[in-house]
């Protein structure tokens, strides 16, 4: 094997699943110029002849890989370009030497029944190993916060990227692959150990509005009280004091942003993990939230927009890592609710990571939940982008 790390992107929108996949991979191939350890793939569904259960046996001959990772989506990315709603076959191969790669999942009831001990049991990796995680799930049946608890408690500090499997956006059955097998349900994912870093970027694009107030009263999804009142009646007082224009926004890009660290003492824009507005009731001022809510919790409410969310992802490339003389490649999955959607153009977010830290191999899709760490811990996020460099 050689001695240094290689990594290699490539796109294919030929209209037929087998030729894109085929298509990619010789592209991966001819980059690499030697051994697959790792590929990443990820096809948006909109072959009308796939069959998904060929999927994996097809990419692994393709591409003759030691491991293959990936899932479906309404959208792909690689290099500068995203490719949304549209046919199109992504793939990430990478040679890494020193590296032990591997392959776990968890189904709905195994990761229910877990406890980090069995974690740490079953993948026979510990904390002392400084793992490194990709995971993705399917978001009907995953429950992927606990999901995320679990490898918080087991490996503290370790960084878990990935995302939620986008397909049901398209009208069809979510699905990832791992090595030979495909899931429908749960969670498939990577441990990488050895000699690999990660470098990790979350960027939100939401911007608080109003002050923090603490949940005062909550049940699961529902908000019944927020800094002791109605929560409808402070989002209404909220929307009253903003500018017409953050008015017209707030009817449609409204979301609510609920504190990750208690303990700061003070709470700006990339503090918050974004959840939707689902609901409410008239009658008792209750908000329903996309998220479980507990007493105690800060709580503020959010907009979302273009601007906002361009200058958050600049920010923060900004602050990342220099690349250096490494080799290195990026992994890049962003929320369905951004892309041509959200700027009006394609390409926005790719472009812009390229530009502030590429140029770089880089590979990834539109999610329905993007997975990343901020600080120490990992979370599942919503609008978000969130980016993980391997070198």
């Amino acid at each position: 094997m050689s001695g240094s790390k290689a990594f290699v992107s490539a796109l294919s929108t030929r209209t037929g699943w087998r030729e894109a996949l085929a298509d990619a991979s010789a592209k991966v191939k001819e980059g690499l110029g030697g051994q697959c350890d790792l590929a990443v793939l990820f096809m948006t569904e909109l072959y009308g002849d796939l069959d998904a259960a060929l999927v994996p046996g097809a990419a692994k001959q393709a591409l003759g890989c030691r491991h293959l990772i990936g899932c479906n989506s309404s959208g792909v990315i690689a290099g500068r370009q995203e490719v949304e709603m549209e046919p199109a076959v992504t793939l990430m191969g990478m040679r890494l030497p020193g590296v032990k790669i591997t392959p776990f999942s968890l189904s709905p009831s195994r990761a229910a029944a877990l406890t980090a001990a069995d974690l740490l049991r079953d993948l026979d990796i510990y904390p002392t190993d400084h793992p490194k995680f990709l995971q993705l799930a399917d978001p009907m049946t995953s429950d992927i916060e606990t999901v995320l608890q679990l490898f918080n408690d087991a490996y503290p500090g370790a960084p878990v990227v990935g995302g939620l499997a986008s397909g049901l956006a398209i009208g069809r059955p979510n699905w990832m692959l791992l090595d030979d097998d495909l899931y429908q349900q749960g969670a498939a994912g990577l441990a990488l150990t050895g000699e690999v870093e990660v470098d990790t970027v979350v960027a939100q694009g939401c911007r608080p509005i109003g002050a923090p107030l603490i949940v005062t009263k909550a049940e699961g999804h529902i908000l019944y009280e927020l800094g002791g009142q109605p929560p409808l009646e402070v989002l209404r007082e909220v929307i009253r004091g903003l500018s017409e224009a953050d008015q017209e926004l707030a009817r449609q890009s409204l979301f609510a942003g609920v504190v990750m660290n208690e303990y700061q003492a003070q709470f700006k824009r990339g503090d918050f993990l974004i959840r939707n507005l689902m609901g409410y009731d008239a009658e008792s001022g209750a908000l329903m939230i996309g998220t479980n809510l507990r007493a105690g919790q800060t709580l503020q409410f959010q907009l979302r927009d273009a601007r906002t969310s361009d200058e958050d992802l600049k920010a923060m490339l900004d602050h990342m890592r220099a690349g250096g003389d490494h080799s290195r490649g990026a992994l890049l999955v962003s929320c369905c609710g951004r892309g041509r959607g959200l700027y009006g153009e394609p390409d926005h977010d790719a472009s812009v990571i390229q530009a502030r830290r590429g140029p770089m191999p880089l590979a990834g899709f539109f999610a329905n939940g993007e997975i990343g760490p901020v600080g120490a811990r990992n979370y599942i996020h919503g609008y978000t982008s969130s980016l993980a460099v391997i070198r």
